[in-house]
């Protein structure tokens, strides 16, 4: 298992992953994804702009990946949102740590302060991973989503880099 900074040639990978992450409806803040266009892919703005955003790849198959964007408005450039995850059946092998300390140390690279993240109150294993690094809560956003007669509470994490 590799952990490799994103390509243009992973997309294509890193899509179908986020797309079985996304089938399983518990993770992800999105169960649909808009449809898949190569040429303006999500990753390719991260690769633009030197933004973290790692992959763990065997092969060339994308198992996992964590990202993190930084917002549009230039006062909050100091800041950015962590989106990760990982495929069903390479859960609990520590990919998602290494794929952490992988975005984590590209943060400290390009400067960032702060790094901020959201996650469901009920995934307990990822709230451990977060915590296990120094991220904090922040707050909770109750009734944030409802899906399948389930609903979903927001834990809001964030961990300070400089």
């Amino acid at each position: 298992m590799d952990i490799v900074y994103i390509r243009k040639d992973l997309i294509a990978s890193w899509r179908a992953t986020v797309e079985a992450v996304a089938a399983e409806r518990k993770y992800l803040g999105r169960v649909t994804l808009p449809p898949f266009d190569p040429e303006t892919a999500f990753p390719l703005k991260l690769i633009e702009n030197d933004w973290p955003m790692y992959c763990a790849i065997t092969g060339d198959e994308v198992v996992g990946w964590a990202d993190i964007t930084l917002s549009d408005i230039p006062e909050c450039t100091h800041r950015g949102t962590l989106g990760m995850g990982v495929s069903a059946q390479h859960r609990g092998k520590g990919i998602g740590s290494r794929l952490l300390e992988a975005c984590l140390a590209h943060a400290r690279k390009i400067s960032l302060a702060k790094v901020e993240l959201a996650v469901y109150t009920n995934n307990a294993a990822a709230i451990a991973l977060y915590r296990k690094y120094g991220f904090t809560d922040v707050g909770i956003r109750r009734d944030y989503r409802r899906l399948d007669g389930i609903t979903y509470d927001e834990l809001l994490m964030d961990l300070f880099l400089d």
